[in-house]
């Protein structure tokens, strides 16, 4: 049997609500750290496998739902703007 049937299917207006909240986390984060590129893929590197380190500590210590969406938020953010600055010609190496 498709394992599609036995999931709870997401709706277009979740997945937008969570496009949207990334979007408002960058726009924080932008606000509080500047809008300088990351130097570097490693350091681009690091940030991500941070954020996942915390992602993972949040699950260990049983945290809120809340509280696990805002480190997927920190994920996503960190790729984002990796991303931006890959593309912006800002990464040196």
């Amino acid at each position: 049997m498709n394992a599609k049937a036995h999931r709870q299917q997401v709706t277009d207006a979740e997945i937008q609500n969570a496009i949207d909240g990334v979007v408002a986390k960058l726009h924080f984060r932008i606000a509080e750290k500047g809008a300088g590129t990351q130097a570097s893929n490693h350091e681009i590197l690091g940030i991500i496998t941070e954020e996942l380190r915390e992602y993972e500590g949040a699950i260990h210590a049983r945290l809120s739902e809340l509280e696990k969406v805002e480190e997927l938020k920190d994920i996503a953010v960190g790729a984002i703007f990796g991303i931006a600055s890959i593309q912006s010609g800002g990464v040196d190496w």
